[in-house]
């Protein structure tokens, strides 16, 4: 496994309190997995065996009710792990989980790390401590992150893409506008009124998934004045 690997687990929430000795035992006893996009990583209803780790891209999360009609309840993007829950605790699989991209995921599986930490109760200890402790944050952010107006999120979000890429003038959405609505926690009609709100702002969007940004500085402007 590589260095990158090992930073994105200690970055992760789930596995932020553990040392590096540690994570190198996870990291030995997992696989890395590639998807392309609309791939299908595991079915709604399935055993529940591994959870995942995100190295490159983003995964969607697909809930499928009994007439057959499709929500995504969630997109997890690079760095982030899921079906954490389904694997450790409730055995099957609450949903279904899709690429929204092309994406590499770290393939962890439940009996593994059950079996590490029947070995080493440390990893559980440090495990529990470290979510209690980021539980108040996460839910104060994803509290303020609701109420923050529709057109600022989306706002931050395109800027959050460019903000690695050494032209930040224009940026490729990751997935179709359907999914960055469900992203977003808005309807798809919501979006394209988004949309059209940023073009007041330097934002140039066609049907296509390529972002342009005429002003960047603009766009920074309007979204501290929204602050």
């Amino acid at each position: 496994m590589t260095t990158n690997i090992l930073q994105k687990l200690q970055s992760a929430t789930f596995f932020n309190g553990l040392d590096e000795a540690q994570l190198e035992k996870i990291c030995s006893k997992s696989k890395i997995l590639s998807f392309n996009t609309d791939e299908l990583i595991f079915c709604q209803g399935n055993d529940a065996a591994a959870f995942f780790l995100i190295i490159r891209g983003w995964v969607s999360i697909i809930k499928e009710n009994k007439n057959a009609e499709q929500s995504v309840l969630h997109v997890f993007k690079d760095g982030e792990s899921f079906a954490e829950p389904a694997a450790l605790v409730m055995g099957r699989y609450p949903a279904s989980a899709y690429a929204a991209s092309p994406c590499e995921l770290l393939e962890i599986r439940s009996s593994s790390l059950k079996s590490m930490i029947t070995e080493d109760p440390d990893i559980a200890l440090r495990m529990i401590i470290r979510l209690s402790s980021q539980l108040n944050t996460l839910v104060n952010e994803f509290e303020q992150y609701k109420t923050m107006g529709v057109t600022r999120r989306l706002a931050l979000f395109l800027l959050d893409l460019s903000e690695n890429k050494s032209d930040k003038k224009s940026v490729d959405l990751p997935f179709n506008k359907t999914v960055l609505a469900a992203h977003l926690g808005i309807q798809p009609g919501t979006l394209s009124r988004a949309f059209n709100h940023l073009a007041e702002h330097g934002v140039i969007s066609d049907r296509s998934s390529h972002i342009i940004f005429e002003d960047i500085e603009r766009l920074q402007d309007y979204i501290n004045s929204s602050s």
